[in-house]
């Protein structure tokens, strides 16, 4: 078990690392949040649900403001609360909405309690001086949270009640692990996708930047003989376009790269458009790398499909009511040099990382759990979140 001093340094560390971008994309940070959760809930002697929801939820705001950009990281806080809860209610007593496993060993909550601790610490003498003695011996015993039997309070566990603490703090991280597997595994998103391409397809992916893209379209070519277009990306994933055409190149996959200005003219023989999001919001809609908008009102303008693929912790409860705080903005040089001075003054240049993409330009929304419609992504949202979390508390972490 990890002390409050390690997590507390572990939580900074990842903090900053969220902060300066050295931890990035959406299943790099969706694995780094997890895991800390896992420490996290080690690192302390868990006495109900509530502290440890209430804790986590702290916790979480603290991620998310540090980088709001990065949706996966409090996609991951909300999918263990809503986990947590439903842990809460297999532990919890029938009529009991939470698990504290405290009111086994409060003393404030029986008088008998209470003098059951107070004899127990009271091992001589009688009268004022005996009073004086067990509250001495209290105050001691309350300020020892590192002595066993001991709950942080400096109350007196029992056995049976620390087996319950530590089997409750043993579920929510076997969730947390299976999280981290799901994570990880890709194959039921891949084999949900592959479903919807046939042999012949010519598919346009505007998503150069997105490994899942390139991994999807490796594991497609395997069982489907189709041809690919790549768009550029310009200018933030011009490099990374001509990286993945030769990847597609090498596996035997037919590629090409064109401009983003020609997507309009050859659309028209496109076959599908697949996209790849960076987070799926409430409404069906999707946060994707920047110039995937403009292919989509492409495809629309010719009805040609649009597929996005997302892995279900990409699926995010947030609301887009202020769609612009959802898109980052990068480096202005990347379209106006800075040494170009006379331009620079005349000009305001912004360069978003991303699209907002609207549920009306995405046919379908293909997820681990399978394909459907974006109309349908609320569903899969209530599966996965409780709507007790969609806002995380950002008060001081406190002890629990």
């Amino acid at each position: 078990m990890s002390s409050k001093g390690d997590i507390n340094t572990q939580i900074s560390l990842f903090l900053t690392q969220l902060k300066r971008r050295q931890i990035s994309g959406a299943k790099e940070v969706a694995l780094a949040t997890a895991n800390l959760l896992i420490r996290f809930i080690s690192s302390r002697r868990w006495v109900s649900t509530t502290a440890m929801i209430e804790q986590i939820r702290i916790l979480g705001a603290k991620l998310v403001d540090a980088q709001p950009y990065e949706l996966t990281c409090g996609n991951v806080i909300k999918r263990v609360l809503k986990n947590i809860r439903t842990i809460n209610e297999a532990f919890a007593p029938k009529g009991n909405k939470d698990t504290d496993l405290e009111e086994d060993l409060n003393p404030s909550s029986s008088m008998l309690g209470l003098l059951s601790v107070s004899d127990s610490m009271n091992t001589s003498g009688d009268g004022d001086s005996s009073n004086n003695s067990s509250m001495a011996n209290l105050t001691k015993h309350k300020s020892n949270e590192a002595e066993p039997g001991l709950t942080p309070s400096g109350y007196y566990v029992s056995e049976e009640v620390r087996a319950k603490a530590r089997d409750l703090r043993n579920a929510v991280i076997d969730e947390i692990q299976s999280l981290i597997d799901e994570i990880q595994n890709d194959d039921p998103l891949f084999k949900a996708g592959i479903d919807m391409i046939t042999d012949s397809d010519l598919l346009l992916t505007p998503c150069p930047s997105s490994k899942t893209m390139v991994d999807f379209l490796l594991k497609a070519a395997a069982k489907r003989n189709f041809t690919v277009i790549v768009t550029e990306s310009y200018p933030n994933n011009v490099e990374k376009a001509k990286k993945m055409v030769q990847q597609l190149k090498n596996a035997g996959v037919k590629s090409t790269l064109i401009p983003d200005a020609a997507v309009f003219a050859v659309m028209a023989k496109v076959s599908k458009v697949v996209i790849s999001a960076r987070a799926v919001l409430a409404n069906g809609g999707c946060i994707a790398s920047s110039g995937v908008a403009m292919a989509c009102h492409a495809a629309k303008q010719f009805t040609k499909p649009v597929l996005s693929i997302a892995g279900s912790y990409k699926l995010s409860p947030i609301y887009p009511f202020d769609v612009e705080s959802l898109i980052e903005v990068g480096n202005s040089s990347k379209v106006i040099d800075f040494s170009d001075a006379e331009l620079m003054d005349k000009l305001e240049v912004i360069n978003p990382l991303y699209d907002y993409i609207s549920p009306e330009l995405i046919d379908i929304v293909i997820s681990s759990d399978g394909g459907a419609s974006p109309n349908f992504v609320y569903r899969l949202i209530l599966d996965n979140y409780s709507e007790h979390d969609q806002h995380l508390s950002s008060v001081e972490i406190g002890a629990a």
